[in-house]
């Protein structure tokens, strides 16, 4: 009998009926031709979850990146008084200190530490401690006043008034800028925090000495 195998173009392999050759071509050699050149077969498209959750992820991120940017804009805003804002770090473009002393009948009062430092932000003129260095930290060259730290700090201070103390003929309001009393008519609040000045309010009765000046940390 006569061997009628007929054998696969692709791999070779020989069978005993066309049938089998078929079934064989079709299991095995669907993505191949005769030329044994792989077809290229189309996948659809699928995003992984993985990659899903990067995106998102990525999404919220940028989202809530934004949306704290407002906020945090919006809120400096909110903070600012007399046109002196609250940043999250104390600013270096301008930074001088200035010294004030505030003398109620004959006795020393206590500038407090953090004035202008609440909890999330540092107002360009503030404190860091209780001895009544008033700092000067802006973002830009200007010109800041006594009225402005006064604002800032949440107390009153006029020509005729200096926290509750309100001035009269026995109980006098002055100040003096480096031992040099301010002149009458000045706007007290309207004295100018220069670097290194030495300010003392000095309401009632005088004290036996006005300080003059005031002996600055090494580098401040």
């Amino acid at each position: 009998m006569v061997d009628k195998r007929v054998g696969c173009d692709v791999c070779g392999k020989s069978f005993h009926s066309r049938k089998r050759l078929e079934q064989h071509t079709r299991s095995t050699h669907t993505t191949v031709n005769k030329n044994n050149v792989i077809k290229a077969v189309k996948k659809p498209f699928k995003i992984s979850n993985k990659l899903i959750a990067v995106i998102a992820a990525g999404a919220l991120i940028a989202i809530v990146g934004s949306i704290a940017t407002y906020y945090a804009r919006d809120h400096a805003a909110a903070l600012t008084i007399d046109g002196i804002g609250c940043n999250p770090m104390e600013q270096a473009v301008f930074h001088i200190h200035a010294h004030l002393d505030i003398i109620i009948n004959g006795v020393y009062f206590l500038v407090p530490s953090q004035v202008g430092i609440p909890s999330n932000c540092f107002y360009w003129l503030h404190t860091h401690d209780e001895s009544g260095i008033v700092h000067i930290e802006a973002p830009m060259h200007k010109d800041f006043t006594l009225g402005q730290f006064f604002d800032i700090w949440g107390k009153k201070l006029s020509n005729d008034q200096i926290f509750n103390y309100v001035a009269g003929v026995n109980n006098p309001l002055n100040v003096y800028v480096n031992g040099t009393k301010v002149p009458d008519g000045t706007n007290y609040r309207d004295i100018k925090l220069n670097a290194h000045d030495e300010i003392a309010i000095v309401y009632g009765s005088q004290p036996s000495t006005v300080p003059t000046s005031y002996t600055f940390p090494e580098g401040t």
